[in-house]
């Protein structure tokens, strides 16, 4: 048995991946023959040796779990065990389409970055993890949590369609576009915290004891005011069905100390109402799941709508999660991203400012720079040459 990291701080979201037949099993071997009298010895050493060769074949092939099922002593690793390798590099600017305001398509490149998975371990995949540094065997559960691989695939598609929604607010946000907030929403509800089992990520959170909720700002500012173990009211609007609806809770204490109530949800989201000015943005991420292509989304739109070359005419993979007013998250796997971007032709790397280590590691003469906000990713721009002079637009 051999084993595998366990170290891996962050769940990699946005990984592509493929998933074997779970119930795949080799067929049964044929009834045994008893040889004829006078069978040359050649041929059944010739036929040894082709068992041999078929069972050796099918062994860099099978996941190595199903083949010790057959073949005793062949199973390498056990059945919780994943690879993930460097994944693509592409372009965000032919997915990006924008209306109601003229726009300008760059002549550079900003790359988004994803991680490939395999959650079907074989031999072959075992042995190339052991000798090339860019794969890394990992246990399933940093990949998939508690989730089966198809719940997996669907939240990531729903976390990759919240945050083209975070893009697009924070890069509007930065040319000035006046935004309205009308709740809050969250990808993730915590086990066990307040709300788990009462609210859903389908739920916007619009008022908290009788108190319009627009904004996270507003929710904080009601939540400090709340005593944990005491009562309250969540008012909340359906995303999907427009219902609204009274939740009843018992507000919790902050698992890390923090005045006021704790609810238990995670990674917000404003829903934008109204967007001024007639702006539409559409991006097109196809079957890509995941939030960490957000920084680079936000990047490319505000290129798209302001003239002169953010990048300065050159491909730069991005890589990290946009929040409410322009903060960048950490993401999974950036060391092979680092890899998929090298390999790309990148001449840079933006990256969450706590995983430039990780990144440079994989980086070889490839340029890593770390941000925490959007802000900072913009001055990181400049610094490459990129065109940052006037980007605001006009009322």
């Amino acid at each position: 048995m051999t084993e595998v990291n366990t170290s891996v701080p962050t769940l990699p979201y946005d990984l592509d991946g493929s998933v074997a037949d779970e119930d795949f099993e080799l067929p049964p071997p044929p009834p045994v023959k008893r040889r004829p009298r006078g069978r040359s010895w050649w041929k059944g050493g010739l036929c040894g040796l082709l068992v041999v060769v078929v069972l050796g074949g099918a062994s860099l092939v099978v996941p190595a779990e199903t083949l010790g099922r057959v073949i005793p002593g062949q199973a390498l690793i056990d059945r919780g065990a994943a690879v993930t390798r460097p994944g693509s590099a592409r372009s965000v600017g032919d997915r990006v389409e924008i209306s109601g305001r003229p726009s300008y398509p760059p002549e550079g490149e900003f790359l988004f970055t994803t991680v490939a998975v395999d959650l079907d371990v074989s031999v072959f995949e075992w042995i190339e993890a052991e000798v090339n540094g860019d794969l890394e065997l990992q246990p399933r559960e940093h990949i998939l949590g508690d989730l089966t691989p198809q719940e997996n695939r669907t939240r990531n598609l729903e976390m990759m369609n919240r945050s083209k929604d975070h893009a697009v607010t924070a890069a509007l946000e930065y040319l000035g576009v006046s935004v309205e907030e009308t709740g809050v929403g969250f990808n993730v509800v915590v086990s066990g915290g307040p709300v788990d089992g009462l609210l859903t990520v389908d739920d916007v959170i619009i008022a908290v004891d009788g108190v319009e909720i627009g904004s996270l700002q507003s929710l904080r500012d009601q939540l400090i005011r709340k005593t944990p173990g005491e009562s309250g009211v969540v008012t909340v609007e359906n995303g999907d069905t427009l219902e609204v609806r009274d939740v009843s809770i018992v507000w919790g204490e902050h698992p890390q100390g923090f005045e006021g109530a704790y609810i238990g949800i995670g990674e917000i989201v404003p829903r934008i109402e109204d967007l001024s000015q007639g702006i539409d943005v559409e991006i097109d991420t196809g079957s890509t799941g995941g939030p960490s292509a957000g920084l680079a989304f936000s990047l490319a739109i505000i290129d798209w709508l302001t003239d002169g070359e953010l990048t300065g005419n050159q491909p730069i993979a991005v890589t990290g999660q946009i929040f409410v007013g322009g903060v960048v998250g950490n993401v999974g796997g950036v060391g092979q991203k680092a890899v998929a971007a090298r390999s790309a032709g990148a001449v840079a790397f933006i990256v969450p400012e706590a995983l430039v280590e990780e990144a440079e590691a994989k980086a070889g003469d490839m340029r890593v720079f770390g941000v925490s906000t959007l802000r900072e990713a913009i001055e990181v721009l400049a610094e490459l040459g990129g065109d940052t002079s006037d980007l605001r637009i006009d009322p």
